[in-house]
């Protein structure tokens, strides 16, 4: 039997993310610059007492080469692997910790912790008929990484399920901390998923990612980060993962990005 939410529940739900998204803007948050992982969130979400254990890993052949300020260094030619563990605290509660190290040469660089707090109150299979949330991240990166050594992060999680298709979008405010690179505005960036199963275990489709930076600044096309990724997602055995390719569309984007995620089983 469909279980039914009443509309009044599905209006206190929207008023409490539009009163949290004002206050976001007036307060601060955050916005990531080390690719440590390149996805889009959607319902996943572990059961309570529930752990799990991913690795991002992604990598730029061919990216940009000038940095936006001293010091930086930058995706071209570098490999980023994260460890992520995660664990279920139950009501639509899930905790997270990364920990971001970069392949830069001959070299394993450490290059800082994220920790996060995602929260899904909102399930298509609690009868509602979409799914959508919201995810915190606290973040301590290196500053040849990141120009601000802490930020935070707040990402919109809002999606459907309609028959084989999974539609997911994740509007991302953000905002640096570190004096004196802290931030006056906050920036925005989006990221969007729209993929088919083709199997049981497997899916396909398509990730695409836009980087408006701050939301006092003029917007310049070519200034702004925009790029999609052709995806693929196993779910089946040995293990899950997602892997992809994408392509940068703007000179301050890279060419040329291989990613994936690997879910570590636990038994």
């Amino acid at each position: 039997m469909r279980i039914t939410r009443s509309l009044s529940m599905q209006q206190k739900f929207f008023t409490s993310i539009l009163l949290t998204f004002v206050l976001l803007v007036i307060s601060p948050l955050s916005h990531a610059v080390l690719q440590d992982e390149i996805q889009v969130y959607d319902d996943e979400i572990n059961d309570k007492g529930e752990f799990s254990l991913e690795l991002h890993l992604n990598t730029t052949p061919n990216g940009v080469r000038d940095s936006s300020y001293p010091g930086e260094i930058m995706n071209q030619g570098n490999t980023r692997l994260t460890p992520e563990l995660a664990y279920g605290l139950g009501h639509g509660l899930e905790a997270g910790l990364y920990v971001n190290t970069v392949f830069n040469g001959s070299n394993w660089d450490y290059a800082g912790y994220k920790v996060r707090l995602k929260w899904l109150p909102i399930l298509e299979k609690d009868g509602y008929d979409f799914f959508a949330g919201v995810n915190f991240e606290l973040s301590n990166v290196l500053y040849q990484y990141e120009q601000s050594r802490y930020s935070l992060e707040t990402r919109f999680i809002l999606g459907k399920h309609i028959d084989k298709w999974l539609i997911a979008v994740n509007p991302v405010l953000g905002y640096q901390l570190s004096q004196p690179y802290q931030s006056t505005a906050p920036a925005f960036s989006f990221g969007a998923r729209v993929s088919r199963e083709v199997t049981t275990d497997l899916a396909l489709g398509v990730e695409y990612y836009s980087d408006i930076g701050a939301l006092n600044q003029t917007f310049q096309y070519q200034q702004t980060g925009q790029a999609a990724f052709l995806m693929m997602y196993w779910d089946g055995k040995p293990f899950a993962f997602q892997a992809g390719i994408g392509k940068g569309f703007t000179e301050s984007t890279d060419s040329l990005t291989l990613k994936a995620i690997i879910s570590v089983p636990f038994n």
